[in-house]
């Protein structure tokens, strides 16, 4: 039983190893590689606070999307246009960075003329959600555990993509899902009061400013642009491995250290098959 657990996983290692040889020598040849950017003109914006109606004494469902949005205190004052700049900036400066030919929507006409290794990224719809989000800071002292719950003003941007290699036959695009979440930041420390004979916290919470959304917009698009590019890895290693060879690995690119790890979560999440 020893030796076949141990066969196994030199098999794996061995697997392991010749996934990330092909998908180190397919990121190297990514100048070789073209792809197109589309994106959505508008976001869709959801304000959570949902007791913001039982506060102002509102029942008419009917006007409850209305009386959310004029009483959010980020959604109403986003610039549609400047948060959606900011993201397309980022994912195409990133995949640009990761040597790609990087086309925009203007040069569609001369990205058609191209053969193989093209790509085309759709970011077809965006969402933004305003909501709380319950956050407990705590810590050990003296063998016990103390705790302080509180509030913390957060934003989830929802994104839905579709990626398909250009002029592959077959397989079409798919639609792939990614959200992630910006909320106020703090800093805070549990320190013993002597004198009083108690713990207590001491805290400063840094208030989100809708400013700050910007420069998040643009980090996610960085963020995804690399999502995208172990999207095209992780399909290459399906369609180039023989079947019953590849690993269930997802392989996640450090565009820092040039190499691959195992990823579980931090990637696109398929919409369907």
């Amino acid at each position: 039983m020893a030796a076949i657990t141990l066969a196994l996983v030199v098999t794996l290692a061995a697997s392991c190893s010749v996934e990330k040889k092909m998908a180190l020598d397919f990121v190297k040849a990514n100048s070789d590689r073209s792809i197109l950017v589309f994106s959505t003109d508008q976001i869709f914006k959801v304000n959570q606070k949902h007791e913001l109606l039982d506060s102002l004494g509102i029942t008419d469902e009917s006007k409850f999307d209305s009386i959310l949005y004029v009483n959010s205190g980020y959604l109403q004052y986003i610039n549609d246009s400047l948060f959606l700049a900011n993201y397309v900036l980022g994912y195409m400066k990133e995949l640009g960075d990761l040597g790609f030919d990087v086309y925009d929507e203007s040069r569609t006409l001369e990205f058609l003329n191209l053969d193989t290794n093209a790509y085309v990224a759709n970011i077809t719809q965006m969402e933004i959600e305003e909501t709380l989000y319950d956050y407990r800071a705590g810590t050990e002292i003296y063998g016990e555990y103390y705790y302080y719950d509180f509030e913390l003003n957060a934003l989830v941007v929802n994104s839905w993509i579709e990626l398909k290699e250009y002029n592959k036959t077959g397989k079409g695009e798919h639609l792939y899902f990614a959200t992630d979440m910006i909320t106020d930041d703090f800093d805070g420390e549990f320190y013993a009061d002597v004198f009083a004979g108690e713990v207590r916290f001491a805290y400063n919470i840094d208030t989100l400013q809708t400013e700050n959304l910007y420069d998040f917009a643009y980090l996610l698009g960085r963020k995804y642009a690399s999502y995208t590019v172990d999207w095209m890895v992780n399909r290459y290693l399906d369609e180039n491995i023989p079947e019953g060879k590849r690993s269930e690995t997802y392989w996640r690119f450090d565009p820092f250290r040039k190499d691959f790890f195992p990823e579980e979560e931090d990637r696109f999440i398929l919409m369907n098959e």
